[in-house]
C-alpha cells in the first residue's frame, strides 16, 4: 500500500481530470470574459450556436449533443428565453419542445461572435497550427474514450 504523501503526489502529477479540469475552467474564464460586453458567458454562446446549426427538437438532444447535463441545459436556456433570445416551442411529441433563435438573438449572436473571435484568435496565436490541431484532436480522443 502506497503511503498518504505518495498517493497525493501520484494523482497530483498524473491525473487527467485534474489537469482537464482546471485548463477548462481557465479557458472558460477567458472567453467568458471576452464575451461579458455582450451578457453572454462561454456555455450560453455555445448554446445559441447549437441552436442556430442544429434546431433541436429538445433540450435533451441539445444536452446530448454538448455532452452537459440537463440541468445546466435547462437553467441556461431559462435564462436565453428570459433575454429574449431563444424561444421554445410547443411539445409536438411527449417531452419535445423545439428550441430556435428569435431575430434578437440573431442579432445577438452576431455581436457575440466579435467578442468570440477576438478570444479565439489570441488562443490560436499561442500555438502554431500543427500544435493546435494535435491538442484538438488529443482532446476529441479524450472525450471519445471517456
Amino acid at each position: 500500500m502506497k503511503e498518504f504523501t505518495d498517493i497525493i503526489n501520484d494523482v497530483a502529477s498524473r491525473c487527467v481530470a485534474v489537469r482537464t479540469l482546471s485548463t477548462a475552467r481557465s479557458i472558460t474564464r477567458h472567453y467568458d470574459n471576452a464575451l461579458r460586453p455582450v451578457g453572454l458567458t462561454i456555455t450560453q454562446f455555445t448554446l445559441l450556436v447549437t441552436i442556430a446549426k442544429v434546431a433541436p427538437e429538445s433540450i435533451s438532444q441539445i444536452a446530448e449533443l454538448l455532452f452537459m447535463e440537463r440541468t445546466s441545459v435547462s437553467r441556461n436556456l431559462s435564462l436565453l428565453e428570459k433575454q429574449g433570445l431563444i424561444q421554445r416551442g410547443h411539445a409536438k411529441e411527449a417531452r419535445k419542445r423545439p428550441v430556435a433563435l428569435t431575430p434578437q438573438g440573431q442579432n445577438t449572436l452576431r455581436e457575440a461572435y466579435q467578442c468570440w473571435e477576438s478570444a479565439q484568435s489570441q488562443l490560436e496565436n499561442e500555438f502554431n497550427r500543427d500544435e493546435l490541431q494535435n491538442t484538438m484532436l488529443s482532446l476529441r480522443a479524450l472525450r471519445n474514450i471517456c
